[in-house]
């Protein structure tokens, strides 16, 4: 028998497909826009006629037959796409953010196996965030402002201590902002990718012939 679960979808009174997931769960997948990924199937698949990747599960990628060794692929994934005709993965390059979505592998014999699901996400890199600060009249007391396109941290320097913050989005970006000895740091990331500034607060209290209070 089949591990994972068993779906029946009745098309007419007469008629019905049954299918088998070997995976009951997606595998997330992050990747840059302009990078590639590679989805496999780790499951062993029972003896098939073809196989199928499915974008949003009505969408063909590209559709293998065992017998003739044969490949169809959309014409929409043209000079994207690699097929693995042993380990039945699928490679997609240059990824853009529509590409974005629920990729299936659907391997078709006396019934249809959904043999893996993955749910893909293509990201933009973050750009760097900025870093503001201001001092107070006589002594170096910081307040920092570290600020992305649509995320913002207030916070300050007191007595050589730094308050340490960070902030998330739904969408899954961070802005931190952190401390390492005297150097502030403000970090914008999401599972990709991630970019910095830092500020170092000795040179600040030194230009301005500050101290910093202990």
């Amino acid at each position: 028998a089949l591990g994972g679960y068993l779906e029946v979808i009745t098309i007419s009174q007469n008629d019905s497909y049954i299918f088998f997931s070997l995976s009951t769960e997606s595998s997330n997948v992050s990747r840059l826009v302009g990078s590639s990924v590679n989805l496999d199937i780790k499951h062993r698949v029972p003896k098939f006629d073809h196989l199928s990747w499915v974008f949003n599960k009505t969408n063909s990628v590209l559709k293998y037959y065992t017998h003739s060794k044969k490949i169809i692929q959309s014409s929409a994934y043209e000079d994207r796409v690699e097929f693995n005709n042993e380990t039945y993965s699928l490679t997609l390059k240059n990824l853009q953010k529509t590409d974005s979505g629920e990729y299936e592998a659907e391997a078709d014999g006396d019934e249809v196996i959904v043999a893996v699901n993955y749910r893909l996400f293509v990201l933009d890199p973050v750009e760097a965030p900025d870093l503001n600060h201001q001092l107070s009249n006589d002594t170096c007391n910081i307040t920092l402002t570290c600020r992305s396109h649509d995320l913002s941290i207030n916070s300050s320097c007191y007595k050589e201590t730094c308050e340490e913050k960070n902030v998330a989005s739904p969408g899954g970006v961070t802005l931190s902002l952190s401390v390492s000895g005297s150097t502030i740091i403000c970090n914008h990331s999401n599972s990709v990718s991630w970019a910095n500034i830092t500020l170092d607060t000795g040179n600040i209290c030194t230009e301005k012939g500050l101290h910093i209070n202990t």
